[in-house]
């Protein structure tokens, strides 16, 4: 069976599967890997699936987005996320001669510091940690000209601490370009699979989810955005909180929010936007801004304004290692801080390599 026959195969019985569900949290295991680690990504809205660039990181969010600008490189990526929690991730791309595949395999981990442990009584009796890592590797092939499929393989492992938990999962994605129109489309379904090793005797969901997104560079300036819908395996992404969705006028009557508005505000919910400047003779230079509507309004706080769901970022080339950096609102306690280098090997061994 071809490679374009069996990734579609896999991708048609895993979608079938995903069942309708409420808001996006509480349902599943393993939340940590839909969390944005790649600079880039973040600072395009955490969804950015679509344009084909030189930046690793951002194909592990969909494999069909490796390609020859990001052959030979290594990655580091790092969040610094509040409360001591950090995430990160390494990767590395490979173009075997003569086979038409693109190779990727790397490690996205998080660590949430030490965690006090307590008796019945609420005495702390000392302390442990709270880890989660995810090894993978992935694959791209251009299946034509204009359509590419990716498939990663994930083993993903989580510890607290006597306790463990194991799963495998797979990602696939779909990859599609108009090279006159500078134009280019994917879809993804991410963390498909199992757990074969629970904390406990039911076995836990993993947070599976598909993205729809489109990317468009415009013709007379150096500038890339992005639209992508996200979380399209159930529509109903809303939490309707009380104390936000309802208010009251004058005479003290509860006025709720209407169905149109409920309506438009779902669908917000599942898209995010990004833009992406990309600045001088070689576009060395990269300016970053993205706005998630799911993530503003899943940290809203009535009466009280926040700059949630926005992220901004940029990045830059220095000799033969590419550096970024982004910033974005996720707690009233602050934003994160990430940060990523990526190093073009093929610059230690030529005179000339571009990131």
């Amino acid at each position: 069976m071809s490679f374009r026959y069996l990734f579609l195969g896999l991708m048609i019985i895993n979608v079938s599967r995903i069942e309708a569900q409420g808001n996006t949290g509480g349902h599943s295991s393993f939340q940590f890997l839909n969390v944005s680690v790649s600079p880039r990504n973040t600072a395009l809205g955490s969804e950015a699936i679509a344009w084909k660039s030189a930046d690793p990181s951002s194909s592990y969010y969909n494999p069909a987005l490796i390609n020859d600008q990001s052959s030979n490189r290594i990655t580091f990526s790092q969040m610094y996320y509040i409360a001591g929690i950090n995430l990160g991730q390494v990767t590395y791309t490979y173009h075997p001669l003569h086979t038409g595949l693109q190779l990727m395999g790397g490690v996205q981990y998080l660590n949430s510091g030490a965690v006090p442990t307590t008796d019945e009584f609420g005495t702390v009796t000392g302390s442990t940690n709270a880890r989660e890592s995810d090894f993978f590797i992935a694959a791209s092939k251009k299946i034509n000209e204009r359509i590419t499929g990716g498939l990663s393989m994930h083993y993903v492992y989580s510890s607290l601490g006597i306790y463990s938990s194991a799963a495998l999962c797979w990602t696939g994605g779909l990859h599609y370009s108009i090279p006159d129109k500078q134009t280019e489309f994917a879809f993804v379904v991410r963390n498909a699979g199992f757990s074969f090793d629970p904390y406990q005797l039911n076995r836990e969901k993993l947070p599976v989810t598909a993205s729809l997104g489109v990317a468009k560079r415009l013709k007379h300036l150096p500038f890339v955005f992005h639209i992508t819908a996200h979380h399209l395996e159930y529509w109903n992404v809303r939490y309707d909180d009380p104390n936000i969705n309802a208010t009251v006028d004058l005479f003290g009557n509860v006025k709720e929010k209407s169905a149109a508005s409920k309506f438009t505000d779902n669908l917000f919910r599942h898209l995010s936007f990004g833009g992406e400047f990309l600045i001088g003779k070689s576009e060395s230079f990269s300016i970053r801004l993205g706005y998630n509507h799911l993530r503003r309004m899943e940290i809203n706080i009535n009466d009280f304004s926040l700059f949630g769901g926005l992220s901004f970022g940029f990045g830059f080339k220095l000799y033969m290692f590419r550096f970024d950096y982004t910033h974005a609102n996720y707690h009233l306690a602050g934003g994160t801080n990430q940060i990523g280098i990526t190093a073009n090997l093929n610059s230690f061994f030529h005179k000339k390599g571009e990131l």
